[in-house]
């Protein structure tokens, strides 16, 4: 009886508990927004415009927040880069950035390879094909975990001071960009072409790659200037300098790098430095970029700075800086939502790590959004084919630069890809609403630590009375974060306030995150705010269709004209509301169904495919499954599921191990049906690393993470008559990298080292083509 009453009287506390209100107050002057300052912009032949102001880009006088995926041409076979440019625009990216690794082009002096693989301008070309912006990143010095940071091994025997202004090695750049304009010429925006960007130099000052030359136990000589000797670290990070000669050397090269590069015809309307850490930037003639990389393999694991808002226009990540922040928008475009493990460190991003990041990064004022990587590849061998261009002393696998990114080695999906989807397809709707928001904090975004669980984290863009929320419930690192309950939300405008939700409390879930509007004119129809985040508009027949999707843990609540909507997520939720301009319609998905979702041909597009869109036809690409759903609405069939189904294909193949170390494996992947696009080895082993081999050379390798080795192998048409060999490792106790490991994927090493195959498997991905008009 007495138990019976206790927990009465804790579920009594537990249904009165007390709202937990926090309050944001819109600042009582707007801050002002400066065109005019920066060197900066271009127009087209064909009438269009890119320019700057201090706080965001726009094309065509639009506000625009772009997306920058990271993709390198060079690490990918050249016959499948259209296919990855277009799955790269469907995941949202608006703009690819990619390196030139110099020392690719001419690994001997003199003999220079824009071919195959190499082919920059087939590669530019196709990206003008599909209206995909570009920025080149032409080094020289590059980093990229390439050899020497892709200065050619030829250079470290000349008698030359590296990355100065050092005569011989400004007439080495010359050469290197009078090469790189040769192979772009007529392809820049001022030509109408894609390239819109040109990044000079990588971390000027702040960072620099091992030379390959290397020693056991002996310290790593750096790609850095003699003035940089002792001051250039490997990986991004906080650095401090009161040296003004050196960093005057710093801003002399990188002015002089500008000019070579215009003086060669490498002309583009931005162009951008590395801006964190105290790199060298170049006054107001290139956006300083800023980073943030929560997840890495050169620091020791620990809750970040990188989950707690805070305003990166006025202090950018990694500070102090070289610039004032206050006069270049905030570019973010090197945001670690993935990361290349190292032999000694395999951090493992999640999806709550990406999007937590980038909620928190749009929520504190950036107006560009990008990634490194994006997408990942494989590095290429030297071209003797027996050393590595890959950067050895750092431990970098010899081959695979998979970086767990959005889009892996071999085009698959990583877990981040679909939820950051989310974002884009917000940004690429209302980006032009969100741009020129300012950044307003709340009061305890000053005391936050990354190691309070208690209290909501959160932030507003704001301008006119209008704006989005930023809320999280995450920390990278952090596995005791619980549910925020009982919570309100005051937005004080100063002339009125809102109070979300209206009436009771709302939920933030642990690991959680969200965007949500308030006084947001859906054409017309005012909508005072929603506990749900705004996915994207589309033409619904002439009416206005906006979708929402729910935020798990939160009840979907909007408020429009004095009226309250409470409708249950789903293809049955839709209400219509009259605004100014005639009726607009509303719908709430849910989760789950927004991460299927992405606009094609004006139309929304529900699919758990992978889709490749060219105009009407759409690519549906589905790993095993030979049955195709989707949704296009709007139909006349409003959200019927269609449903597509290819011949099943059974792949024939053989394995064997020949000792505990070795197997090969015999499969013909040219041999595959039209309904195949790709065939997916799953290789499941517990080892350290496994390498594999085709034609007595290595072709691939793998850092064991806990998880099964996926291969695509229709890049290998070797295979039709050879077999796949591999040699593992075996993994042991005590290795470095085990703290990076979920315990529950680690074997049991008690009894001594571990190496097995556990499973084999091949899979095709099967592809079927529909049309979205």
């Amino acid at each position: 009886m007495k138990a019976t009453i206790i927990s009465a009287l804790l579920l009594c506390s537990v249904l009165t508990a007390p709202a937990k209100e926090y309050t944001i107050t819109a600042p009582q002057q707007q801050m002002p927004i400066i065109e005019g300052g920066l060197n900066l912009g271009g127009t087209s032949p064909q009438g269009g415009s890119i320019s700057f102001n201090n706080y965001y880009m726009s094309i065509d006088g639009r506000p625009v927040v772009p997306i920058t995926g990271e993709f390198h041409f060079s690490r990918y076979p050249a016959e499948q880069w259209e296919e990855e440019i277009l799955k790269m625009k469907a995941g949202g990216v608006s703009v690819i950035p990619t390196y030139v690794f110099w020392s690719f082009h001419e690994p001997r002096e003199g003999e220079w390879n824009w071919s195959g693989d190499l082919d920059l301008r087939r590669f530019i070309q196709l990206c003008q094909k599909h209206d995909m912006p570009v920025i080149v990143r032409v080094g020289p010095f590059c980093h990229g975990e390439v050899r020497n940071g892709a200065i050619p091994d030829w250079v470290f025997a000349k008698p030359i001071d590296v990355r100065s202004n050092d005569p011989q090695w400004l007439d080495l750049t010359r050469k290197l960009y009078r090469q790189i304009s040769h192979q772009l010429e007529g392809l820049f925006y001022k030509d109408g072409g894609v390239i819109i960007g040109v990044q000079i130099e990588n971390e000027h000052q702040h960072s620099a790659a091992p030379w390959a030359i290397t020693y056991p136990n002996e310290p790593r000589d750096l790609t850095a200037s003699t003035y940089d000797s002792g001051f250039a670290k490997i990986g991004v990070s906080v650095q401090q300098t009161d040296d003004l000669s050196r960093e005057e050397k710093g801003s002399i090269h990188m002015k002089t790098l500008k000019e070579i590069a215009v003086e060669e015809g490498l002309v583009a309307p931005l162009y951008t430095v590395t801006g964190w850490g105290n790199a060298a930037v170049l006054s107001n003639e290139a956006v300083p970029v800023t980073a943030a990389y929560p997840i890495n393999f050169w620091s020791k694991p620990q809750m970040s700075q990188f989950m707690m808002f805070t305003d990166l226009h006025k202090k950018p990540d990694y500070s102090p800086v070289r610039y004032n922040p206050e006069e270049f928008p905030s570019f973010a475009a090197e945001m670690g939502v993935g990361m290349q493990p190292i032999y000694a460190r395999r951090p493992i991003p999640s999806a709550e790590d990406a999007v937590s990041l980038m909620i928190r990064t749009l929520g504190s004022g950036a107006n560009c959004i990008g990634y490194y990587m994006y997408h990942g590849g494989s590095t290429p061998k030297l071209p003797d084919g027996i050393g590595f261009y890959s950067d050895e002393p750092m431990g970098i696998p010899k081959i695979s630069y998979d970086y767990l990114a959005p889009l892996g080695e071999f085009g698959q999906e990583y877990v981040s890809y679909r939820p950051l989807r989310l974002i884009h397809s917000f940004l690429a709707d209302f980006g032009d609403r969100l741009a020129p928001m300012e950044v307003v904090l709340p009061e305890n975004a000053a005391t936050m630590t990354p190691d309070n669980r208690e209290e909501l984290r959160y932030a507003a863009r704001m301008r006119d009375g209008s704006g989005f929320l930023f809320l999280l419930n995450y920390q990278d690192h952090d596995t005791l974060r619980h549910d925020l309950t009982d919570l309100v939300l005051n937005i004080d405008l100063g002339n009125n306030s809102l109070r979300i939700p209206s009436t009771g409390t709302f939920t933030l879930g642990k690991g959680e995150s969200a965007i949500l509007p308030f006084n947001f004119d859906m054409d017309g129809a005012m909508l005072q705010y929603s506990t749900t985040q705004p996915l994207m508009r589309i033409d619904d027949a002439g009416t206005p269709h906006y979708f929402f999707f729910a935020v798990d843990g939160m009840t979907p609540e909007y408020r429009i004209g004095g009226k309250t909507y409470r409708p249950t997520p789903g293809y049955k939720s839709t209400f219509t509301v009259k605004g100014k301009k005639g009726k607009v319609k509303v719908t709430t998905l849910t989760r789950e169904q927004a991460l299927n979702a992405s606009k094609v041909n004006g139309k929304l597009l529900i699919t758990e495919a992978t889709t490749l869109p060219q105009g009407e036809d759409v690519t549906l690409l589905q790993s095993g499954n030979n049955t195709f759903e989707y949704i296009v609405y709007p139909s006349k069939a409003g959200f019927e599921i269609c449903t597509v189904e290819v011949e099943e294909v059974t792949p024939e193949f053989t394995w064997k191990m020949h000792d505990p170390r070795r197997m090969t494996l015999s499969f013909d992947p040219t041999n595959a049906p039209a309904q195949v696009n790709e065939w997916l080895l799953d290789l499941d082993y517990d080892g350290d690393v496994a390498m594999a081999f085709l034609d007595n050379e290595i072709v691939l390798d793998n850092f064991w993470i806990g998880q099964p080795w996926r291969i695509g192998l229709k890049r290998f048409d070797k295979m039709a008559d050879k077999e796949l060999g591999f040699y593992f490792r075996p993994l042991r106790k005590g290795a470095s990298f085990l703290i990076d490991i979920p315990q529950k994927d680690i074997p049991d090493l008690s009894n001594g080292p571990v190496l097995k195959v556990n499973s084999v498997n091949i899979t095709p991905e099967y592809k079927t083509t529909i049309k979205v008009k």
